[in-house]
């Protein structure tokens, strides 16, 4: 056994609970969301508004509602609770981090499709790391990770077109100390700019909260 795997559960200093969700649009397109809106990439790359927005980047609402972003204080224990109420198994990955899995359950009703409950299963002394995990059908998972990473980190469906419907959110870690830590190299932005990509400013270019040229956000219907 790893020196990793020997650590015992981390104590959760925030809870913040996910909820897969999908539905067929008026186009017949399938749309997936974890709880009530859909990713999409905004005008500015969410690092980008993060290194450059000063104390704003610690606002959520400043990186566009289409990124589902979640700041994250530094060194703060997140837990991360992801409900599977619908019949398809989700596999998630989490950048910038390995996760402690404390529990794994039933979520929801499986009885409408004749699917066996998904089995509780709930770590004991030393919880396993990992950073991708199963999200079963009408299943939970919770997890836990300590946010020593400062940078913007992606949690995503591994299935791509499910991740390219909008079945992902960002955590923007630490975005005062990534200030303070980190710059993007000189190459990196001039390359952004020869493709047209904005590199200063909120989720649309802008200053404060005004987001005005962003396109509307999508949200599923409750």
């Amino acid at each position: 056994m790893q020196v990793a795997d020997k650590q015992t559960r981390l104590p959760a200093d925030r809870r913040i609970e996910l909820t897969v969700n999908k539905f067929i649009d008026k186009h017949h397109v399938l749309l997936n969301a974890l709880s009530s809106s859909l990713y999409k990439p905004v005008l500015v790359p969410t690092l980008y508004t993060a290194l450059s927005m000063g104390d704003l980047a610690k606002n959520s609402s400043v990186y566009g509602p289409q990124t589902n972003a979640y700041v994250l204080k530094h060194l703060e224990v997140v837990e991360i609770v992801i409900n599977n109420p619908i019949g398809d198994d989700h596999t998630f990955h989490f950048h910038g981090h390995n996760v402690q899995v404390i529990e794994t359950g039933p979520y929801g009703n499986s009885s409408t499709d004749n699917r066996k409950p998904v089995a509780h299963q709930q770590s004991e002394l030393w919880p396993m790391w990992r950073d991708t995990v199963q999200v079963r059908a009408y299943g939970f998972i919770r997890v836990r990770f300590r946010a020593d990473n400062p940078g913007v980190w992606f949690l995503h469906c591994h299935l791509a077109i499910h991740m390219y419907n909008g079945l992902a959110v960002v955590f923007v870690e630490a975005p005062d100390v990534l200030q303070q830590r980190q710059s993007v190299p000189e190459a990196m932005v001039e390359m952004c700019k020869r493709q047209g990509i904005l590199t200063q400013g909120n989720g649309a270019g802008n200053q404060g909260f005004d987001l005005s040229g962003l396109p509307p956000a999508i949200y599923l219907p409750s």
